[in-house]
């Protein structure tokens, strides 16, 4: 047993929810593209903004602070982790964190638990431990993995939603240029007329200069993704995310032959085994961890470190809580192979409502927190309001 050990004592874990009908006057004026903001959403709309924290507290009283992506119900990752998980961590060793991963994920895997819910939990697990760890060294996470290659993070703002009249769309990607992106993603996924009238009166209103990306959330077959995507060039759109379903591997290979444009995926995928047969079938240009659900920092690294072995670049996942974006923050400053990062700009009051020194966004890209472990200060009042359940 080594003497610098850090043992954990206990782990909570904090279901947190914040409905949009409260920040309406009424549930009926919650508009649609807030409940439909994406194609995927059309079978279960959203009802609000959803995440699960993790504390891992260790014997000497300090505590690490993580998060469980909580989509759709953060119920369902607070229990995994309070009823599956916490009773393998306590008594190990909060400064072990891949013997630790490996524990908590070889404890399920035979079982065939190795993405979903429990990799959710574990991720959260695993950037509380990452935060224990920075908090011990006195140091920001992201030195920890080598870093910083860069201590200003590009990014764009996600989504423009799914608007019913194409002004609309408009109306919305230039309050983001306003606001001070240069890139912007669009949703699409209801057909090439649909989609084109909506991403010809967004390129117009914001002009060439601003890049725009665009996601369809899987709702396309092959052929309709390939008509679409003439759209996307003929506009000078080279961003295409989930045009297809995320397990369609051989059509997604098709499809970026047939288009030549960046095909985009990874934000459902939870391990370097899932990107590994992207990588293999040559289907994809860029992947989108979530550090959130992908198995945590230690996971997301190992994901960042394959991809460049085939020369594809990384662009995490945005959604989530204020600590999911620190942590994230964390890890695009230590990873080469970055290309951006998606800075979700849906009303989220538990995003930078629950940080009292939530990142600087300012000229299109976010600079990385400098505090030690994930670099953020939570407001527990604020998480209070917002927490719907304790484990």
């Amino acid at each position: 047993m080594s003497d610098t050990a850090v043992r954990i004592a206990k782990v909570e874990a904090l279901a947190l929810h914040a409905s949009f009908d409260d920040l309406y006057d009424s549930p009926d004026d919650v508009p649609g593209w807030l409940r439909y903001p994406a194609s995927s959403h059309l079978v279960l709309p959203r009802r609000g903004q959803y995440a699960t924290l993790v504390k891992v507290h260790a014997e000497d009283g300090r505590v690490g602070i993580g998060e469980c992506y909580g989509l759709p119900s953060a119920e369902v990752t607070a229990t995994v982790v309070s009823h599956v998980l916490a009773p393998l961590l306590v008594g190990q060793d909060g400064m072990a964190t891949t013997a630790v991963w490996e524990r908590l994920y070889q404890g399920q895997a035979a079982g065939g638990h190795n993405r979903g819910f429990y990799l959710e939990a574990l991720a959260g697990i695993d950037l509380a431990l990452w935060d224990l760890r920075g908090k011990v060294a006195g140091l920001p996470v992201h030195r920890l993995l080598g870093g910083p290659v860069r201590e200003r993070v590009p990014c764009y703002a996600s989504p423009v939603a799914l608007h019913t009249d194409p002004e609309d769309s408009a109306r919305q990607a230039l309050g983001f240029v306003e606001a001070g992106f240069t890139a912007l993603k669009v949703k699409i996924g209801r057909g090439v007329r649909t989609d084109r009238a909506h991403l010809a009166a967004v390129r117009e209103a914001v002009g060439e200069d601003v890049a725009v990306l665009t996601d369809a959330n899987c709702a396309y077959d092959l052929d309709e993704a390939t008509r679409v995507g003439a759209v996307l060039r003929d506009l000078d759109i080279s961003w295409y995310e989930e045009p297809l379903q995320v397990d369609d591997l051989a059509n997604l290979a098709e499809l970026r032959r047939r288009t030549g444009l960046t095909i985009v995926n990874g934000e459902t995928h939870f391990t370097r085994f899932d990107l590994r047969d992207s990588l293999l079938h040559r289907a994809i240009d860029v992947f989108m961890p979530n550090v959130a659900r992908s198995g945590g920092i230690t996971e997301a690294t190992r994901l960042a470190a394959l991809a460049s072995a085939f020369h594809v670049d990384v662009a995490p996942h945005g959604v989530g809580s204020g600590v999911s974006l620190c942590a994230a923050l964390q890890l695009c400053a230590a990873t080469p192979n970055l290309r951006t990062y998606e800075y979700n700009r849906l009303p989220n009051p538990i995003r930078e409502g629950i940080l009292r020194n939530p990142p600087e966004f300012r000229d299109g890209a976010l600079t990385v927190p400098q505090g030690p472990g994930l670099g953020f200060e939570l407001d527990e009042a604020a998480v209070d309001r917002y927490t719907v359940a304790r484990f």
